[in-house]
């Protein structure tokens, strides 16, 4: 029992107050400066899709589903044709992650917006939606996945689980069942049975089949919202049931999940990525850029390379120090920090199989070592200090607490829409790109059909 005023009362249904809140969520209840990020978001994530469709994985996936054919429902994204709504999430989420270039939450450990746009997309042409109403659906659907991951990590992540996948399915699951018009007791429902598709293992990491994760969440939280409005009835309460949620992670925190729920919202703590890696090597990162182009060095110049950082991205270096191909560069420190001496910049097209196997990167990742450090607090993103010791014995060292994209260090609406089109430049047109930009900054007043008219 919790006690409340000296009184006894019953536990709090964790699943039917979020459900509750996604089903009375409005549009005028999200302040202005929270609804900008899901703007930016569905441009990023899009732009990162575009690119990832060029992915043999991704390609293979879509040619496995277009066999299994489905209802012309919505877009396959840059395919030239049209699926099922089921189909199409898991193609074009699989294809949105494919790079490792879209957003994330530091507290979920995950990225929101892998699984919350192919979602609110697919069921927004299919259903005739307006910007309007997918945009608030992406709300609703972020703040449910992202203080889950509030409630469950890092426990959850240390077990091995990766939140994108785990905790995905139930921001898909609010998602679709905000744009569905799910009552409060379908969406508990549908929540119980998207927990029961519920997977994603970190043992996928760098490797091409991980976008799967994204993908299929994405799947199942649709189908979940589509099943529960038939009427099937669940569990009752899957987060605070014995055996919910508390067999990814426990204990599970109800105060992080709905403290300031439907006032205070998490939109603005979203971070985007500035290189093509995983978010928990970005500050060694731009440490290192920063100490090579603010003292003009030159890979012939490094004697030896020192990364402090926090204990979970050394950990995550720990087993990763020679990448043999570019999905497992993309998270690697030894790599990524090596590939920012020598070009200062971490661009897409530097994460490649060619440039892995490149011989002056893999005699600096040699001299590179990573410590962990736990004083070092992880909040916007895992800090990391460089030091670099050159052959002529200078010492030189910086740490980076917050990089490029961070809340506190935001990439700004041109730099995303830049971003934007770097991606989309192999597969759009000039005009094409120009309209997704235009219509996105308008998000109130964009129609899904035709957006998604663009991206075919």
């Amino acid at each position: 029992m919790t006690i409340v005023n000296g009184v006894d009362a019953p536990p709090i249904n964790v699943t039917r107050a979020l459900a509750g809140f996604v089903v009375q969520l409005r549009r005028e209840r999200i302040p202005q400066d929270q609804f900008m990020y899901v703007q930016s978001s569905l441009l990023d994530w899009i732009g990162c899709c575009l690119a990832g469709t060029l992915d043999p994985a991704a390609s293979s996936l879509d040619t496995v589903m277009q066999i299994m054919g489905g209802e012309q429902h919505a877009v396959v994204i840059a395919r030239g044709r049209r699926t099922s709504v089921l189909n199409a999430v898991l193609v074009n989420g699989a294809a949105g992650a494919q790079l490792d270039f879209d957003d994330i939450h530091p507290g979920l450990i995950g990225h929101p917006s892998a699984v919350l746009a192919p979602t609110v997309l697919a069921l927004g042409e299919w259903l005739g939606k307006s910007g309007r109403e997918i945009g608030t659906a992406y709300a609703a659907g972020y703040e449910v996945m992202v203080r889950l991951g509030l409630a469950m990590e890092p426990n959850l992540y240390n077990r091995g689980w990766h939140a994108t996948g785990v905790l995905g399915v139930f921001g898909a699951c609010a998602a679709a069942g905000k744009v569905l018009g799910l009552s409060e007791a379908h969406l508990t429902s549908a929540f119980a049975i998207a927990a029961s598709q519920a997977a994603g293992l970190r043992e996928l990491f760098g490797t091409p089949s991980k976008c799967i994760h994204q993908g299929k969440a994405a799947m199942a939280g649709v189908l979940a919202c589509l099943w529960a409005k038939e009427g099937v009835a669940s569990s009752p309460d899957i987060f605070g049931g014995r055996n919910g949620l508390r067999v990814f992670s426990e204990p599970v925190q109800s105060g992080p999940a709905l403290e300031g729920l439907g006032e205070r919202f998490l939109l603005s703590e979203t971070c985007y990525k500035r290189h093509a890696s995983s978010g928990s090597l970005h500050a060694a990162m731009d440490a290192a850029i920063a100490l090579r182009d603010l003292n003009g060095l030159s890979v012939p110049d490094i004697d030896k390379v020192e990364v402090v950082t926090h204990t979970l991205a050394a950990d995550l270096a720990r087993d990763n120090a020679a990448p043999k191909s570019a999905f497992a560069a993309k998270q690697s420190m030894h790599f990524s920090v090596a590939l920012a001496l020598k070009e200062g910049r971490g661009d897409l097209d530097l994460y490649t199989d060619t440039v892995v196997v490149d011989p002056i990167i893999r005699a600096l990742q040699e001299r590179i070592t990573v410590t962990g450090d736990a004083s070092m607090q992880y909040i916007e993103a895992m800090p990391a200090q460089v030091t670099v010791t050159t052959r002529s014995g200078r010492s030189l060292t910086l740490r980076v607490d917050a990089p490029k994209g961070r809340p506190s260090n935001p990439m700004q609406w041109d730099e995303l829409a830049a971003k934007f089109r770097m991606l989309a430049g192999p597969i759009l047109p000039v005009d094409r790109q120009e309209e997704v930009v235009r219509s996105l900054s308008d998000l109130d007043n964009l129609s899904v059909a035709r957006l998604m008219s663009l991206l075919d």
